[in-house]
């Protein structure tokens, strides 16, 4: 009998101390992230609480600055005009976004003048701005065409054609033909996107859209119209062509490849964008604002080695640095691309050890800036565990207590 208790309480004994020191890994993992959280919020546009002059000190020399966020939130706006804001202190001008280039560019253009230009735009063309067709947003736009002293473009879009916004580009080619043959071509399509689109609302279908319907044979009807110089109308007829390949994939289940495609499309249309910026000889210092997939430094949730980890090698390679920034809310209500915003409640998938943290804090209304940059010195690797992704993904965490929804004009 004794033979066979003695291993059992072994075991038990083994077991126990186990927890006890993973208990202990975690209380001191909490305390040392707890020595790295400060308060954080955006007064007047600009940054303040103790975590404020962290954030000026880090982004000194850095050259990108990258914004993960939690979609249709407005404290992402305020945070992103404060960064920018701030960062031109230290030669950031440009401001990179998840729309793509012509999007943009009609943005830049409207953000310059007044808000009933954009609402003009709008009415023309309904739904065709991703993110940007709400009060917030379009004023981040707006301060950061104002504050960049930048000579070329400010925004820079490096995403694929949203799919309700070739109504517009159809519009754009028809503005830009060469001849009366390939305006008439442009028009036929704009009629057919415009058709589409009424159909998609009625239908509730997106699959409707224009964009899942073209054919090999309506880009040869386009090219053959417009020519095949490098031109931008050639550029427009790419894009809509690139664009519907993306979707198509996501379309046909094919999430990775999809995915891959998006983020290929990213990198080849920001560089293009740096590359002309850097002709001047000065490194081109720029903010992004995107989904936090795309931020990421490393492999992505979805698998990809993303824009967020491209631009991170880039400003290594110059002898500077990228800081990522990740905000999102704990609870509250998000805006979503249609109908009326929506509760959320982001502790159901938080980390504990960071629910713990955020829990500790004596003002619990207060956006919490968690700095993660220290601790990968500091705290061994086995006691970084449970929140290491974290920890090299991005170098600040930002979690907004009862977020509020971004609002529509």
């Amino acid at each position: 009998m004794i033979n066979k208790v003695l291993p059992i309480l072994a075991l038990t004994a083994i077991l126990i101390g186990e927890n006890v020191f993973s208990q202990s890994q975690d209380s001191l993992l909490v305390a040392a992230i707890q020595s790295n959280t400060y308060n954080l919020a955006v007064t007047d546009g600009k940054f303040s609480g103790n975590g404020a002059e962290i954030i000026r000190k880090a982004i000194s020399e850095a050259q990108f600055l990258l914004v993960g966020e939690q979609h249709g939130i407005r404290e992402v706006a305020a945070f992103t005009g404060a960064l920018f804001l701030e960062g031109t202190n230290s030669g950031f001008e440009y401001l990179c976004i998840e729309t793509d280039p012509f999007i943009a560019s009609v943005l830049e253009e409207k953000a310059g003048s007044d808000v009933e230009a954009y609402l003009d735009f709008s009415k023309a063309f309904p739904m065709s701005v991703p993110f940007y067709g709400f009060k917030e947003e379009f004023d981040l736009l707006q301060k950061a065409v104002k504050a960049s002293k930048a000579s070329g473009p400010v925004l820079w879009g490096t995403d694929q054609v949203f799919m309700t916004a070739p109504r517009y580009l159809f519009s754009r080619l028809a503005e830009i033909a060469p001849n009366k043959k390939a305006e008439q071509v442009a028009l036929a399509y704009l009629e057919k996107a415009k058709a589409a689109f009424e159909e998609a609302m009625k239908t509730n279908n997106p699959s409707k859209l224009l964009l899942y319907s073209l054919k090999p044979d309506d880009f040869k009807t386009l090219y053959d119209a417009f020519g095949k110089a490098s031109g931008e109308a050639t550029r427009i007829i790419q894009a809509i062509q690139k664009s519907q390949e993306v979707y198509l994939l996501w379309a046909m289940k094919k999430q990775y490849d999809n995915n891959h495609a998006r983020s290929q499309l990213m990198k080849k249309q920001f560089m293009e964008y740096y590359n002309r910026a850097a002709q001047g000889g000065k490194l081109p210092k720029v903010v992004f604002k995107f989904g936090s997939t795309h931020t990421y430094r490393g492999l992505s949730a979805y698998d990809q080695f993303d824009l967020g980890n491209m631009v991170s090698e880039l400003a290594e390679m110059n002898g500077r640095y990228s800081l990522h920034f990740n905000v999102t809310g704990v609870t509250g209500q998000a805006q979503g691309p249609f109908g009326p915003p929506r509760p959320f409640d982001n502790t159901r998938s938080m980390n504990p050890v960071i629910a713990q943290v955020i829990a500790s804090r004596p003002d619990t209304k207060q956006w919490v800036l968690m700095d993660m940059r220290p601790l990968r010195n500091s705290v061994p690797d086995k006691v970084l565990q449970p929140v290491r992704d974290m920890v090299y993904g991005y170098d600040f965490w930002i979690f907004v207590p009862d977020a509020k929804p971004v609002t529509g004009f």
